[in-house]
């Protein structure tokens, strides 16, 4: 089969495409239901042959990958139909890797040998593989495994991320060292790698925190835009289907948790519970390194603590109509452990900020344990040395709304009004979803889960309630130095 005979491959979009031509080490292609992921996938295993070198001793291009998915149900029912669309099941002709044609029952595992001619005219010979991991140990799973490179349909329905580190283990052992030619000085070896596809991923999960939260350089990241946005892919086919393909799918899914998910290609969660902050979008907000601080704005460290052992602290600035998240400190710690990461933070990430100032959740006026005499306030401020102030509400309708604002709004420049960065875990997935309104079948509690996110969420909510309040004058936070504070919210200390 000559590649050059197949009929033009249209890509899905943009995001498709760079997918279906990434050479990383990891590529991964998010998106919604639809949206020809799969598609791409499956095409990559031609490519990943074409960028393989010519064997020395007989001239032929040579590549193994192994297919692998969660359960033989999962390999056959939902990738195996795409892969046939893409590369017939007939391939054959004989190769230098002797037997060829597709060999395999539902329910089992799969090979398909075939030989292919490159664009170029060289000749390749290609192996594919489909395996299940089903309950076996990794470890003994990939023990032996030597291919070129792995492909990993719907990533997320695996249990752990060390399916990864089995599959990059493993990759680039195939062809053997006699089929790879010397390689001049400076030319990179032959494509092995691995890739894989995904829907959007449930908050909290593995997925989540790797791709989302905790992304590692190297990562080749693709995430399509939601089915309902104009820039969807994969709408050339889709509207075949149906002209209004997504707009049908959301109307027949009705529960947000699965629209949010599967049509606009956001992390969600499952059924169990809708966010605090719909409005919060982790693709434009989640800046992928730590935000450096700006020396001459005033820091804003907004806690949420009192008599508990959750304290939590966002360290903020307000840069013209953006907030920014700088660092964080979560719990679970007691009150003097709690200044301890606080007043280490103040005087190494932020030493060069002239003007600081805790903004602490009215609860901290409550007395503390330690000393019947003295707030908890009072001694945040002592362990710190630095000044506290009390946010002027912690009613969560207000602190809820007084976030939403600035997640809602754009700064000059198109950029978005609220942004955070990748050494914020926490708070991104608090505010991601982790910190949500329970769900218990068709009824949505109205008062946030009291969860391991909720503390770093409500802090993060104290920051802009102090800087600007809800748009009525603003907050009580001045940006005209130490001193300008009004009677009404003087510092704690003096009370």
């Amino acid at each position: 089969m000559k590649v050059r005979e197949r009929s033009a491959w249209q890509p899905a979009g943009p995001k498709a495409e760079a997918y279906g031509l990434s050479r990383a080490d990891l590529a991964l292609i998010v998106g919604p239901t639809g949206g020809g992921k799969t598609t791409e996938t499956v095409r990559r295993i031609l490519r990943a042959a074409q960028w393989q070198d010519p064997s020395p001793r007989d001239g032929w291009r040579k590549c193994r990958i192994a297919v692998i998915c969660t359960t033989y149900r999962r390999l056959w029912d939902q990738f195996t139909p795409s892969y046939f669309k893409e590369i017939d099941r007939e391939w054959g002709m004989k190769g230098p890797g002797g037997g060829s044609g597709f060999t395999g029952a539902k329910g089992d595992p799969w090979d398909h040998r075939f030989t292919l001619t490159c664009p170029d005219g060289v000749p390749a010979y290609v192996e594919v593989m489909g395996r299940a991991v089903g309950d076996q140990d990794l470890e003994e799973f990939f023990r032996g495994l030597e291919v070129t490179a792995f492909i990993l349909p719907e990533l997320d329905t695996h249990a752990t991320v060390d399916i990864l580190a089995g599959c990059q283990n493993r990759v680039g052992r195939y062809p053997e060292p006699d089929d790879r030619p010397e390689l001049a000085p400076g030319r990179p070896p032959a494509y092995a790698g691995v890739w894989a596809d995904s829907n959007a991923p449930v908050i909290g999960s593995w997925f989540h925190k790797r791709f989302y939260i905790s992304r590692e350089e190297g990562d080749d990241v693709y995430i399509q835009p939601s089915g309902l946005s104009p820039q969807a892919e994969n709408l050339q086919n889709l509207r075949k289907i149906d002209p209004n393909y997504y707009q049908r799918l959301a109307a027949r899914m009705k529960q947000k948790w699965a629209i949010k998910r599967f049509v606009e290609n956001k992390p969600g969660f499952t059924r169990h519970g809708e966010p605090v902050h719909e409005y919060f979008d982790s693709d434009r907000m989640v800046v992928q390194r730590a935000i450096k601080p700006e020396p001459g704005l005033q820091l804003v460290i907004a806690c949420d603590c009192g008599n508990t052992l959750n304290p939590a602290a966002s360290f903020q600035q307000r840069v013209g109509q953006q907030i920014r998240v700088l660092a964080e400190v979560l719990p679970p710690m007691d009150l003097v452990q709690f200044a301890a990461a606080i007043k280490r933070e103040r005087e190494t990430t932020f030493a060069d900020i002239a003007e600081v100032v805790i903004v602490a959740d009215p609860a901290a006026r409550a007395r503390s344990a330690m000393n019947a005499q003295i707030t908890f306030a009072q001694l945040l401020s002592h362990y710190t040395g630095i000044e506290v102030l009390l946010a002027p509400s912690n009613d969560p309708n207000v602190r809820h709304t007084a976030l939403s604002n600035v997640f809602q709004r754009n700064v000059l420049g198109g950029e978005p009004g609220f942004l955070v960065g990748t050494n914020c875990p926490g708070t991104i997935e608090a505010l991601a979803g982790g910190w949500r309104f329970k769900r218990t079948g068709d009824k949505v509690s109205p008062t946030a889960e009291k969860n391991i996110h909720s503390h770093i969420g409500e802090a993060t909510e104290y920051g802009p309630l102090a800087m600007e309040g809800l748009g009525l004058g603003g907050g009580f936070i001045h940006q005209d130095g130490p001193g300008g504070h009004s009677e009404d919210h003087r510092p704690i200390l003096q009370e």
